[in-house]
């Protein structure tokens, strides 16, 4: 069951996860893992250590979720999985001895409550990155479930891999009006799987 399926279900992810449920996990990990580890990396983290984050991140998610009880008023997931993901990055940190470092710098000893915020927003910008990623990499899989290999391989070679329409058109031999409408058909399967996966995961 690939993430787009599990999201689209009655059940939200989120629960399915509460209730310990395999096939979410397997989910979770093939939809969020990404997420964390390039955070956890481009907040400087090595390879070995972003593994680390992502092990801990899960760790205590799990524990959280055991008493965890849903309400669209306190947050939302996403939300929830960034601070837990920035707390494990800090952690990995404090123990490579990055952050005693840091806070003995003359940099960190000058930094106003404006360099604070600042930070936080490039956190947060880092994040938001990462999860559009992940949303434009799910619906690109679903397209490619949902159309046969011809009409996307017209999308692929002319919107991913930004080759004219002409010279796409005679490469395949199709018409440039038939390639057209291919192109529009996945990327409507795109948007529309996108829009559905932003609404389960960013608005629950």
């Amino acid at each position: 069951m690939s993430g787009y399926d599990i999201v689209k279900t009655r059940e939200t992810l989120i629960m399915a996860l509460k209730q310990d449920d395999e096939k979410a996990w397997a989910v979770f990990y093939e939809l969020y893992a990404p997420v964390i580890i390039n955070f956890a990396r481009k907040r400087g983290c090595p390879k070995e250590l972003a593994e680390d984050v992502l092990q801990e991140t899960t760790m205590v998610l799990m524990r959280y979720l055991k008493n965890f009880q849903y309400d669209r008023k306190k947050g939302r997931f996403k939300s929830l999985l960034f601070k837990i993901t920035e707390s494990k990055v800090i952690d990995a940190f404090r123990r490579a001895g990055k952050i005693s470092r840091l806070r003995n710098s003359e940099l960190f000893s000058k930094a106003t409550s404006e360099d604070h915020a600042r930070i936080i927003t490039e956190r947060e910008n880092i994040w938001d990155n990462e999860w559009k990623t992940m949303i434009l990499r799910e619906s690109l899989q679903e397209a490619k479930k949902r159309v046969n290999s011809r009409v996307f391989k017209c999308f692929e070679e002319v919107y991913l891999k930004e080759k004219s329409v002409e010279e796409v058109a005679e490469q395949l031999k199709v018409s440039p009006n038939l390639l057209a409408q291919n192109k529009f058909r996945v990327m409507k399967i795109i948007v529309d799987t996108a829009k559905k996966m932003i609404h389960n995961l960013e608005k629950s």
